[in-house]
């Protein structure tokens, strides 16, 4: 994961070098040489304002008083990242809670994953990670944001992928167990 990155992985495709720089970017992560490997991998790829958060109160006051574009959560912290993304989402209304949030764990385990999506996380990694699968996960979040929703139930970022033709399937059944019909259906995950 060196700082000169190759052709392939020098910039997130569609921005330029320009919105790259001045994309302000929260990571919040304890652990100082993580840190260094997150700013070293994003630096790479063109983004230079990289805040740490080494802890939530730090993390809480940077959000609170820096424009945060891009908030990336590793799950090892001594708050764990699902319960830092449900003070996010469903906090203070002084947070800025429809920031995208790419949540990053080692904990493959299907309920770990689960909870961080139901807790509304924008994109999920797995550790351990390359450069080139941190510049997808970027670009996804940064270049294709989904809607944000709000509702009594949820917080967070749509958790239904759409296809590039709008079409989808519709997973969810009535009482009876049929499928329901949408006009416009949508992909669910």
């Amino acid at each position: 994961m060196g700082t000169h990155p190759t052709d392939e992985s020098a910039t997130l495709t569609e921005l330029g070098p320009d919105q790259l720089r001045v994309l302000n970017t929260l990571v919040i992560v304890e652990n100082l040489p993580m840190f260094a490997i997150f700013r070293q991998v994003l630096e790479g790829l063109g983004i230079r304002n990289v805040v740490h958060g080494r802890n939530v109160k730090v993390s809480i006051e940077a959000l609170m008083t820096e424009p945060i574009d891009l908030v990336i959560v590793d799950d090892l912290m001594p708050v764990d990242g699902v319960k830092f993304l449900n003070l996010l989402r469903k906090g203070s209304q002084k947070l800025p809670h429809a920031v995208p949030v790419m949540f990053v764990t080692a904990r493959a385990e299907r309920e770990r994953i689960l909870a961080a999506r139901d807790a509304g996380a924008s994109e999920i990694m797995l550790k351990p990670f390359t450069a080139l699968q941190l510049r997808a996960r970027l670009e996804t979040t940064v270049q294709k944001p989904r809607e944000f929703v709000e509702s009594s139930a949820y917080v967070g970022p749509d958790r239904r992928r759409r296809s590039e033709e709008g079409a989808a399937v519709e997973r969810r059944t009535t009482e009876r167990g049929d499928r329901r019909q949408l006009s416009n259906p949508v992909v669910l995950d």
